[in-house]
């Protein structure tokens, strides 16, 4: 909305957000080896809010159009790279994370839904300059709060024994060791990043068609206030449903719910019934989110952990969205939303079911409520 308010139209829109999601596919990576390697999780994630944070400051200046659309794309990157070290720091601290995650993960769904609501109507009253300002507020407070976080990885003894993979040299460091031990992680990653076109395409142009038919911006923040809100329900249900259905189904119901409510976006006559879909959506993703987050253990090493989230991160929320932006903008330029959004719906059920396969077998099995620990998988020694 931003960028629409600059003047830039859907296509163009697409274009920016699908260059900031393919430097995420290769920045996020990057910095997952930073954490788990060279500097630890928390350090790696305040590195990147100060970068995120000059992203930001750089918006409140009149600058050309092309920087203004850098910033904004900069900043993407590094919103993604933030959660999927927090999602590591968690995953790696709490006892029992296939019991405890979802419960966790709800109180910043919950924060989300404050805060979105809240600038929804600033912005609505002030005009959205006044974002970068409310970033560089609460960036100063993440800066110091991040800090009291226990980081396991920061430990040079284990960054050291993270460097090898028994003994073996393995390229492109930690992501290079994490595809060299889990063989079904690329496939996994790709079928993702699939489902992920269809959602993060639907979710870049949801906003200009709230505002296409009459919405303000204070009803695109409730679109997404609603759905982080109902994020909360979905994250604690997941347990719960993954202890008796598995991770496997669990992804499977989410994702094709989720696409069938995107399919209506185009054919839905108000910003109200959109809103109305955004609850389901909002169930969808937070026990979509925690099936995600709840894999990555099962699948690699302790020492992979913030390499392993920041690759499903950078494979949906970057590749994914660099898909659904480019092909998305030229879409519903071309055909109109209707067509967009049902071809947007359509993919995200395909991914589903792509996921449901590639998902068969212990990986996708049901959830115990124990630590959860690599599926054949050990530690490097130390």
């Amino acid at each position: 909305m931003i960028l629409r308010s600059r003047g830039l139209d859907p296509a163009t829109i697409g274009v920016v957000a699908a260059l900031a999601a393919l430097v995420a596919t290769l920045v996020v990576p990057a910095w997952g080896h930073l954490a788990d390697e060279l500097v630890g999780r928390v350090r790696a994630f305040r590195i990147g809010l100060v970068v995120a944070t000059g992203c930001a400051v750089g918006l409140l200046f009149q600058l050309p159009l092309v920087l203004v659309a850098a910033l904004v794309g900069s900043f993407t990157v590094f919103a993604n790279l933030f959660i999927g070290l927090s999602d590591a720091l968690a995953v790696a601290d709490l006892p029992a994370p296939e019991r405890q995650y979802g419960a966790l993960r709800a109180y910043a769904s919950l924060s989300f839904t404050i805060g979105i609501v809240a600038v929804g109507f600033l912005y609505s009253w002030a005009g959205y300059g006044a974002a970068p300002a409310v970033f560089l507020i609460w960036s100063i407070a993440l800066l110091f709060l991040v800090g009291w976080i226990p980081d396991r990885a920061v430990d040079p003894k284990a960054r050291g024994a993270a460097r090898t993979d028994g003994g073996r040299a393995v390229r492109f460091g930690s992501p290079g060791r994490a595809l060299a031990v889990q063989p079904r992680l690329p496939v996994l990653l790709a079928v993702f990043a699939i489902a992920f076109t269809g959602l993060q395409g639907a979710l870049t142009f949801i906003g200009i068609r709230i505002v296409e038919l009459g919405g303000q911006p204070s009803d695109v923040a409730l679109s997404f206030g609603v759905a982080a809100v109902m994020e909360i329900p979905g994250l604690v249900a997941a347990g719960w449903i993954g202890r008796r259905i598995g991770l496997r189904w669990l992804c499977l119901m989410s994702l094709v719910l989720y696409g069938m409510c995107i399919a209506l976006w185009g054919v839905l006559p108000s910003a109200i019934s959109i809103n109305a879909t955004r609850a389901v959506t909002g169930l969808c993703n937070g026990s979509l989110m925690a099936a995600r987050v709840l894999m990555v253990p099962r699948l690699l090493p302790q020492s992979l952990q913030a390499t392993g989230q920041v690759m499903f991160q950078a494979a949906t929320m970057g590749f994914g969205s660099v898909l659904g932006s480019v092909v998305g903008g030229v879409a519903y330029k071309s055909f109109g939303p209707t067509v967009f959004f049902a071809a947007a719906g359509g993919v995200a059920i395909l991914g589903g079911i792509g996921t449901w396969l590639v998902l068969a077998g212990p990986a996708g099995a049901r959830l115990t409520g124990r630590a959860a620990g690599p599926l054949g998988l050990s530690e490097p020694p130390t």
